[in-house]
């Protein structure tokens, strides 16, 4: 291996400065090649790599970015990378220092981060490893993908929240001999729970179960002080095994034997409790070690820092990964369980008369409501978000096997998945069509009558979706129809023929993953047209609660001549005057609008491209949902954020422009499916943007332009 000092952390990174110090322990370690940072500064250099990504990183701040423009920016640079092969030089120059002895073995290509794996930098689980990598050209492929691993949305994240700019961040990569242990697993030198214990875990077969939270360990507690066992843990069962394929890996089913036999023996745990705490004193710190056991030997596969974090929000946004297995068991639980579960609660809400009952009573409701709407916001956070992983998944599978020119093109595979809120959508332009074609009709809807048909069909959109948090009254539905009905109808642009496209997908994989390729693209589906009705659902719920807030409302405002039914009442208030008759309820203080003396006057911004297309229009800049009803067909729709419950009014609109940015946010989705220019993720778009101005919106570049006087 060379003699390999501190100086060349920066060259080789901190895994494979780690593993090189676990050698010269005496410990078994894999033979491995490290692939330096030098290789991947030089393949940024020598293409147009390193100023398209400056670009890039110029659109936005990435602290001011949620987690879907932290995900279109990692999938735009991934594409990059992509699409861009290493020099012929360079690839000459790597393939000559490879150790020749790992091209015919399977191997592990591994990220090694100069900063990762250190005491203050853990970044685990941030840069991607690929196990079981066979073969020089697939070697050299997977070098890129760990090279691009660098921009990964979890890494942009991470670096963020350490101060850490990524503009100065490299890349070295490992390649490390595949260890086929019969028995492997993770020591913690030090119990993140308890710091005077160590903890060894084991399962049967490759780490990679293990770590991937598909196979249960057995775990043993260890005191620290006199190495007495302090318990052995048994998982559930051991019926999960990750064995070595001919390409990759797979979980099986092991034999009787194996899964009734606990992995590691006394003797075995005492020697991993060993290893542990030398590396600990060797390193300075307690350690996160990864071993694997073949030949009744234990070998040191790598060994980093245990750091921990009290970040909850870092923590949940990590935990939106998910595998083909998990995504598949949320979306029979969103599916049959939750949504169900969802629409019951919002109608039996929807039963209840407030109007029926005493104030002490609505203020019981009230507070029933509110903690039920929590329930489900955080089951929606916990559950229903995770899923959308589908649509990131699919769409990275799909470009890494495809390499289109355009890293959004997969969406044209999810589109037309009969969103709710299009049908929706297509109810209101057929209620719209019915004033539109009878003059008798439109006038006497002018005169606020509804009658017939007409009325009977009215009443049913109501119905359905009159309580879904924006609608307040038949009378603002019935405006949002006639602004329809005097305007030709938008069609819904025809549907890309993209059968070409899909089997051009599943043709890109061997005949036996054929299957899995097509259950993940049906997952992709799944996950982007829930990610649009789940919203409405939620919606609904919401509705109910406003619902009992406004009838409080309306009962407290005859108190007090000061007090009008629309001033903003803080909730204790209102639970206040609905306990005590003649409490007085205090009007939440108006907030004034800030003012943006450095940015009010630009004329062009940049944001995130996210519907294709080009027009000019009035801009309509909503500040509350209530003006959502004034907006007049063709204008420009400038917001905070669309969710699905607003996306009635996209008809009428020719643009979007959204404070909110990426590509799988709700107004981004509905522009695609309507086909209307769509640009977002510009901070203070509504502050910037006036009411009235004239505006170009670029869904190509993401560029809006303001046409001021």
């Amino acid at each position: 291996m060379g003699d390999i000092t501190e100086k060349h952390r920066e060259l080789i990174g901190s895994k494979a400065f780690s593993l090189h110090i676990l050698h010269d322990e005496g410990l078994k370690v894999p033979p491995y090649t490290c692939i330096t940072t030098k290789a991947y500064e030089k393949y940024l250099r020598s293409s147009s790599l390193k100023g398209r990504i400056t670009l890039e990183l110029a659109r936005k701040d990435i602290k001011d970015m949620r987690w879907e423009e932290m995900w279109d920016l990692s999938l735009r640079i991934r594409n990059f990378f992509l699409n861009t092969p290493i020099p012929e030089t360079l690839e000459k120059e790597i393939r000559d220092k490879l150790d020749k002895s790992l091209i015919d073995v399977p191997v592990v290509v591994r990220s090694s981060a100069p900063g990762e794996d250190t005491g203050s930098t853990s970044f685990a689980g941030l840069h991607e490893s690929y196990v079981n990598i066979r073969g020089l050209e697939s070697i050299i492929k997977h070098i890129r993908f760990v090279w691009v691993s660098l921009w990964s949305d979890a890494a942009f994240l991470y670096r963020e929240e350490l101060g850490l700019d990524i503009r100065d961040s490299s890349m070295a990569v490992m390649i490390q001999e595949l260890i086929a242990g019969k028995v492997s697993g993770i020591v913690f030198s030090s119990n993140p729970e308890n710091k005077d214990q160590v903890v060894i875990e084991a399962v049967h077969g490759l780490n990679k179960g293990l770590v991937d939270g598909d196979v249960e360990p057995d775990r043993w507690i260890i005191d620290r002080e006199n190495s007495s066992i302090v318990r052995h843990i048994s998982p559930s069962s051991r019926e999960r095994i990750t064995l070595l394929k001919n390409t990759g890996t797979a979980l099986e089913k092991p034999s009787d034997e194996i899964s009734n036999t606990v992995p590691l023996s006394e003797k075995e745990v005492h020697e991993l409790y060993d290893i542990a705490l030398v590396l600990e004193k060797r390193f300075g710190n307690p350690q996160d070690i990864e071993w694997t056991k073949k030949d009744n030997e234990i070998y040191i596969l790598q060994s980093r820092p245990i750091t921990t974090t009290d970040d909850r929000e870092k923590l949940w946004y990590l935990s939106l990964k998910r595998t083909m297995d998990n995504l598949q068991k949320l979306r029979i639980r969103i599916e049959n369980e939750l949504i169900p579960e969802m629409i019951s609660d919002a109608n039996a809400m929807k039963s209840i008369k407030l109007e029926n009952m005493d104030n002490i009573g609505l203020a019981r409701e009230i507070m029933q409501r509110k903690e039920l709407y929590e329930m489900w916001e955080k089951r929606y956070k916990d559950e229903f978000i995770p899923f959308a992983h589908g649509m990131r998944l699919f769409a990275q599978v799909y470009n890494d096997v495809v390499k289109p020119d355009n890293p959004y093109e997969f969406m044209d595979l999810l589109s037309g998945a009969s969103l709710l809120s299009i049908k929706r959508n297509k109810q209101l332009n057929r209620l719209a069509g019915m004033l539109r074609n009878d003059v008798s009709l439109m006038n006497n809807a002018k005169n606020s009558l509804i009658k017939g048909s007409f009325k009977e069909d009215f009443e049913e959109f109501f119905a359905n979706y009159g309580h879904s948090g924006i609608f307040k009254s038949r009378e603002e539905l019935l405006k949002l129809i006639m602004e329809l009905a005097s305007n030709p109808e938008k069609e819904l642009p025809a549907k890309k023929d993209t059968t070409n496209m899909e089997k051009q997908f599943i043709a890109s994989f061997s005949e036996k993953d054929r299957a899995c390729a097509e259950e993940l693209l049906d997952v992709g589906r799944i996950s982007y047209r829930l990610r649009d009705d789940d919203n409405i659902h939620l919606g609904r719920i919401e509705d109910q609660y406003l619902q009992s807030l406004n009838e409080a409302k309306h009962r407290v405002v005859s108190r007090s001549s000061s007090i009008d039914v629309d001033d903003i009442l803080d909730e204790e208030e209102l639970l206040k005057s609905l306990n005590d008759e003649a409490y007085i309820p205090v009007k939440k203080p108006d907030i004034k609008k800030e003012t943006l003396t450095d940015r009010e006057h630009q004329r062009q911004i940049q944001g995130q491209p996210a519907g294709e297309g080009l027009v000019t229009g009035i801009a309509h800049v909503i500040i509350g949902n209530e003006a959502l009803f004034n907006i007049k067909f063709g204008e420009i729709l400038v917001c905070d954020a669309i969710d699905p419950n607003m996306t009635f009014v996209v008809p009428l609109v020719s643009g979007i422009v959204e404070r909110r940015g990426g590509m799988l946010i709700h107004g981004a989705i509905i522009a695609r499916e309507y086909g209307i220019p769509c640009v977002t993720g510009i901070p203070d778009a509504t502050q910037i943007i006036r009411n009235g101005d004239e505006v170009t919106v670029d869904g190509y570049l993401g560029i809006v332009t303001i046409n001021r006087e």
